[in-house]
């Protein structure tokens, strides 16, 4: 999969993913991901422009691209076992019904990241997946946060459920976030862009929140919406393990 634009490359080569560096510019902002690709034994190679145009299928790459090193053996993760490596007393994991745009996922990847999330899980069906549009999107963020795909979101909650995890699902006519207390193991559950949650995935929420808003349009973007409810846990569990 190619990895386009700065900061996607630059946290990409920070979170050891191999491959090779191709660059198209001569400028400062370059020098430090050539330092960088160096100080991990990383090849780099000057290219042209539309030599990147060709690779990425676009022209937003800013002038620089990780190719990286094809997967022999692709790794197969299970909820169930993803679970078990979680540790603390307040963890935080985020659930995603059929997420749609991939500038969406991206963003709430970056929040994620911010407020330290111990896992996120998608659908393997009508869902975006971690391409490039992802990862560019997510300024490099999805290479530090724990990805799962699972083929059915309502049994993914039921075992989160197993786990003592309380389930909180965001929607338009649950109750007020304020008004809500977050402790202990925390299940978010973000709909898609829209249809919002899907009926038997609300049914199995424990509870239903909404943000409260004084605007005229009809709501919050999804991910906007996460980055909000991802901080309001976080802020109530006290930031766990936060510098």
């Amino acid at each position: 999969m190619v990895i386009c634009g700065y900061h996607a490359v630059e946290e990409s080569l920070r979170s050891g993913t191999r491959g090779v560096l191709l660059i198209s510019r001569s400028d400062p902002r370059a020098e430090p991901l050539q330092v960088l690709a160096q100080a991990k034994r990383i090849a780099s190679k000057k290219v042209t422009v539309k030599e990147l145009d060709r690779i990425c299928g676009h022209d937003r790459h800013q002038g620089v691209v990780l190719l990286p090193e094809p997967s022999r053996s692709p790794e197969k993760r299970d909820l169930r076992e993803a679970l078990k490596t979680i540790g603390g007393s307040n963890p935080l994991i985020l659930l995603l019904d059929e997420l749609n745009d991939p500038h969406n996922l991206g963003a709430i990847l970056r929040s994620a990241d911010q407020f330290a999330v111990d896992l996120v899980v998608t659908t393997v069906r009508r869902s975006v997946s971690e391409t490039p549009a992802v990862i560019r999107a997510s300024a490099g963020a999805s290479r530090y946060v724990p990805i799962i795909a699972v083929p059915n979101l309502v049994q993914a909650i039921d075992l989160c459920k197993s786990r003592d995890y309380w389930i909180y699902g965001a929607d338009a006519g649950g109750l007020s976030l304020d008004k809500q207390t977050f402790q202990g193991p925390v299940a978010l559950v973000m709909g898609g862009e829209h249809r919002g949650l899907r009926r038997l995935v609300r049914e199995r929420c424990d509870l239903l929140v909404r943000i409260p808003a004084g605007g005229h349009v009809d709501s919050f973007n999804v991910s906007v919406a996460a980055g909000i409810l991802l901080y309001e846990v976080r802020r109530q569990q006290g930031f766990p393990g936060f510098s």
